[in-house]
């Protein structure tokens, strides 16, 4: 049953993104990766995420908070990525706050949709808890950046999750095709 909460979840993610769906093997407990892609499992618990075939990987961890980073760009070589993913777990969220895991990501989805010029924005619902996406346009560095925002508040685990897409404007047409499998298939924990 879990599972197919999880295989529910995925499809849902998809409709509200609007990007196309990989094939998930039937008889397999876990989808299969798309061409171009490996699974990759967090060795600090964030989750298992997809990482195009060339592309870097950096993990840290500062608090109660974990970071994953999947990049076209090498940013142990570079300090900084322009396209990529980044996935940040906050633990123990109710030690150090007085809102809720899942009223800090509403509230965190409605602060980012003031950052720029809302592309998207909903909510999905359903056997999971709550995903509040938002898609945005704005400068970074003098750059016109896309941003496409997911946060999640897991209350019954005490946790958060903010996770971001982020591309040239000038290149998320042709990195969307990364992006959209990293966006629509993951596992958030391990």
């Amino acid at each position: 049953m879990k599972l197919l909460k999880s295989y529910i979840f995925l499809a849902l993610i998809s409709t509200i993104l609007g990007c196309q769906n990989t094939n998930v093997k039937n008889n397999s407990s876990e989808p299969s990766a798309p061409p171009g892609f490996d699974w990759f499992k967090s060795r600090q618990g964030v989750g298992s995420f997809l990482k195009p075939n060339g592309w870097h990987i950096k993990e840290e961890k500062k608090g109660n908070t974990n970071a994953l980073f999947i990049s076209k760009e090498n940013i142990e070589a570079a300090g900084s990525f322009e396209t990529g993913l980044s996935v940040n777990q906050i633990n123990s969220w109710s030690s150090s706050q007085t809102i809720t895991p899942s009223n800090y990501a509403k509230s965190y989805a409605a602060k980012i949709a003031t950052s720029g010029q809302i592309l998207k924005q909903g909510t999905v619902k359903g056997n999971f808890p709550d995903m509040h996406v938002v898609r945005v346009k704005g400068n970074n560095k003098g750059v016109s950046t896309i941003n496409h925002h997911i946060s999640i508040g897991m209350n019954t685990k005490d946790q958060v999750y903010i996770m971001s897409f982020e591309a040239p404007e000038a290149l998320w047409e042709k990195e969307m095709h990364r992006g959209g499998p990293m966006l629509n298939y993951f596992i958030l924990g391990n």
